[in-house]
């Protein structure tokens, strides 16, 4: 159950939000979700019967509000996925992205599904349950709120904002910007949706969306989840790199009323969209040696436990994983060694 998602949503978004061409005339409701949720408060909504209209281009993007480190949980859903009477999918991505805006330093925590921890409310499971729990028991907040408690408690800081993201609408922004440079490390299959599945030998390649994606979302062989979180990673530098090496505004602006639209439909988010365009110009004003990237992997952060009826999980060893916190977010304040 659940897709195979996703690289960031802040590092997506920028491809073509932050282009300093698209921003805020717009109603103030924020992004639509992609399906009615009970909000975290100040989550925006679209009104029923209402539609999201792209907004004119303005000259500079407003920049973000407030001295403090912003934490999001990026979440990474396939809606393809969704099996009838099932109820909705697993999270099949989670990554914690932080982004401090005095110092601009920035850092990605991947954090892997099978990681075995307690979902408030409703006892030990894998960590990717929190968000269909939250879902289909229709909780306050929904399944983006049980999803950040969950990892609240397992990396000890506070998450104030969460984006749900369909992979659909990030194969299109890959193939918009031209697609990716990656360098793959070592001989990898990848599967794009609906097509054959080939190997990429150990080189340099310019990956589009649907080969992008794949590449992204491997899990047998190549690291399994651990590698794939790394490869996430370096997707969503990939995306920030193209568009901010290249003079990528023009294109992107002449697209951006469809980009803007399609967007809007594929994200869920307690993110408006002032405060999207802020995030994402502070992720293009980050130099790219202040970006700090770590994945919750064995053999320190993690062990590998059997359960009673015979389910392979991830036992979290959490000072561990607090060591790995420290690492990628604390001491970009200046405040670790």
């Amino acid at each position: 159950m659940g897709g195979f998602v996703v690289v960031t949503l802040l590092l997506a978004v920028v491809a073509f939000l932050v282009v300093r061409d698209l921003t805020a005339s717009w109603t103030g409701i924020g992004l639509n979700p992609f399906q009615p949720p009970s909000g975290l408060p100040g989550q925006a909504t679209v009104p029923a019967g209402s539609s999201p209209t792209a907004p004119p281009p303005i000259l500079n993007p407003p920049e973000w509000q407030g001295a403090e480190r912003v934490n999001v949980l990026l979440m990474g859903l396939d809606y393809r996925d969704w099996i009838a009477g099932e109820g909705p999918p697993r999270t099949d991505s989670m990554m914690l992205v932080s982004l401090d805006p005095l110092t601009k330093h920035a850092g990605m925590m991947y954090i892997p599904r099978d990681l075995w921890v307690e979902i408030p409310g409703f006892g030990y499971n894998r960590i990717n349950t929190a968000y269909p729990s939250g879902e289909g028991n229709r909780l306050p907040g929904g399944g983006p709120a049980l999803a950040i408690r969950a990892v609240e408690s397992v990396v000890g800081i506070p998450i104030q904002y969460y984006a749900v993201i369909d992979f659909t609408v990030f194969e299109r922004l890959i193939d918009e910007i031209g697609g990716v440079d990656v360098l793959v490390t070592e001989r990898i299959k990848i599967c794009p949706i609906g097509r054959t599945c080939f190997w990429l030998e150990a080189k340099a390649y310019r990956l589009n969306g649907a080969n992008a994606l794949a590449y992204a979302r491997v899990r047998k062989g190549a690291g399994d989840d651990f590698g794939r979180g790394q490869r996430q990673q370096q997707v969503a530098m990939a995306v920030l790199d193209r568009v901010t090496g290249l003079n990528m505004v023009p294109t992107l602006l002449a697209k951006a009323p469809a980009l803007y639209q399609e967007m809007a439909s594929a994200v869920r988010t307690n993110l408006n969209f002032d405060q999207i365009v802020s995030l994402g110009w502070l992720a293009v004003q980050t130099p790219r040696a202040n970006f700090e990237r770590g994945v919750i992997a064995p053999p320190n952060m993690v062990g590998f436990a059997t359960r009673p009826d015979g389910a392979q999980v991830l036992r979290p060893v959490p000072d561990q994983i607090r060591v790995l916190r420290d690492a990628v977010f604390v001491q970009n304040n200046g405040i670790g060694p």
